[in-house]
């Protein structure tokens, strides 16, 4: 598809351009394959000021740039393009976790001082947790805003969910944490992590199981244990959660470089899949941005194939849950090219970045793993 919106252009020379001193970044990605559908959820307007009005009653995000990064953030329509056809008051639940957990991201996780602050992380997060699984039970400052809207939150998954969706929803919270901490790992001892590691491990550091497992709360129907732990199902979900990771670090990419030209102390610490491919196989930037890109559309591939061989034998928990991921895909790229938490990079200056980019019909050659080991059993005959 070629276009002329705000965020998909039609073709352009590909690569990153820095005007005044990287005052404006301007990033120009190749054409992406992703044959997914493309939907909004109709109330995705009216989910955003909900989750605001939520968000705001705990104190959190109410003035100032925080406030900006999380209108921005436009959380109904990120997770409204996951269930675009979700009744809207059972798909608040994770619109507002949604808003919850990005502004936790910015100001606990991965930027600023805080990124290196890997005991204040691992001390919180695992408060966090216990907040999740043991509703009522707030451990350490009761009056942290971010622990009582936590405990808003599990409580109304478990009056909406069954006891294994909750469990999923706690284990995938206890993944992503893990990831994260991953992560401080790497930016304390100022390595860039190969991309074997990262490949496997970007799909928690995104938070992808944390975040998908509120699509099954929002439905209803349990999926069966033996059908969500087939490894047709993990490979799956696997696939769905490290391409819009991989996308994530394509679009995210020119903030990241408005946010390090002003780090009077930049690290070489880099954890993005455009700088690890460069750093790994000696790549400029443009062919390091083309290598991300490819890399996306063999995922994407792979994930439209393996799905069409599970879809006619599915029960439909399992073809919903499917249609979740693919939706994912597609709907992770269109809100991320658009979002202003990678435009307006701390919130303060709208536009300074712009990220563009296009969609192909014409799809990979070769259907063949790529060559890392942690993920290349995503093609083993299932």
């Amino acid at each position: 598809m070629t276009g002329t919106r705000d965020g998909v252009l039609g073709r352009a020379a590909v690569g990153v351009q820095e005007h005044g001193g990287a005052e404006q970044v301007r990033v120009v990605l190749p054409p992406r394959y992703c044959p997914l559908p493309s939907a909004v959820h109709p109330d995705a307007g009216r989910l955003n000021a909900r989750a605001a009005h939520w968000l705001n009653g705990y104190g959190l995000c109410r003035d100032g740039a925080q406030r900006v990064r999380m209108t921005g953030n436009d959380v109904g329509g990120f997770y409204g393009r996951i269930m675009p056809r979700a009744p809207g008051d059972r798909l608040q639940l994770a619109v507002d976790w949604c808003a919850l957990m990005f502004a936790f991201d910015d100001q606990h996780c991965d930027e600023g001082p805080a990124s290196l602050r890997a005991g204040d992380f691992a001390g919180f997060a695992t408060r966090l947790l216990r907040v999740l699984e043991a509703p009522g039970t707030v451990p350490g400052d009761d009056r942290d805003p971010f622990l009582a809207a936590a405990g808003d939150l599990a409580a109304r998954c478990r009056a909406e969910g069954t006891p294994v969706q909750v469990r999923r929803m706690v284990d995938g919270h206890r993944a992503w944490f893990l990831g994260v901490l991953w992560e401080f790992g790497c930016r304390l001892g100022d390595r860039t992590p190969s991309l074997d590691d990262y490949a496997h491990l970007r799909q928690h550091t995104a938070a992808g199981t944390a975040t998908t497992s509120w699509t099954e709360i929002v439905d209803g129907a349990e999926i069966p244990g033996a059908v969500m732990d087939a490894p047709v199902v993990r490979a799956l979900s696997e696939l769905a959660f490290t391409t819009a990771a991989f996308d994530d670090d394509l679009f995210s990419y020119g903030k990241e470089r408005w946010l390090a030209a002003r780090d009077p102390r930049p690290a070489r610490c880099r954890l993005n899949i455009v700088d690890i491919l460069a750093a790994e196989h000696g790549l400029g930037l443009e062919a390091a941005t083309a290598a991300a890109v490819d890399l996306c559309n063999r995922l994407t591939l792979r994930f439209v194939r393996l799905r069409d061989q599970v879809l006619p034998g599915a029960q439909e928990p399992l073809r919903r849950y499917l249609g979740h991921l693919s939706h994912l895909i597609r709907g992770n790229l269109e809100w991320g090219l658009r979002a202003g938490r990678y435009t307006n990079p701390d919130g303060r200056h709208p536009g300074a970045v712009r990220t563009t980019g296009s969609f192909t019909p014409a799809a990979p050659r070769a259907d063949a793993p790529p060559p890392i080991p942690s993920i290349a059993w995503w093609w083993d005959r299932f």
